[in-house]
């Protein structure tokens, strides 16, 4: 995969936003699983609206998915200083994760088809 600037610009602010969500207590954790969320479907729709081929989208949305799972998996294992907003537990990751799967399967029935309805 060939990442961007913008590419990692995203994925270390959700990286930073877990961290701060799993090891820094006294933050409001509903909030931070929001901007999460927001974060998630910036990351999904972007590149849509660029030059890029439908290829190009659904592989950047597999794996930036599958990178925020394992960070949580790795923060999860590691332990966390109280309850966090963004964890396995938390309806807010699995509607982010479950929009980011339905996307990725979106992408490739299109490509299948030869259709680009962006």
């Amino acid at each position: 995969m060939d990442f961007k600037k913008i590419d990692y610009m995203i994925l270390v602010g959700i990286a930073v936003l877990l961290i701060v969500d799993h090891f820094v207590s006294g933050f409001p954790h509903n909030i931070l699983a929001w901007i999460f969320a927001g974060f998630i479907v910036y990351s999904l729709n972007y590149k849509k609206y660029k030059e890029k081929s439908l290829e190009h989208i659904r592989n950047w949305q597999v794996w930036s998915t599958v990178i925020i799972v394992a960070m949580v998996i790795i923060f999860s294992l590691i332990g966390t200083v109280d309850n966090p907003g963004v964890s396995f537990a938390s309806g807010i990751f699995w509607f982010a994760i479950l929009l980011s799967i339905f996307e990725i399967a979106y992408q490739t029935s299109q490509i299948k088809r030869g259709t680009d309805d962006r």
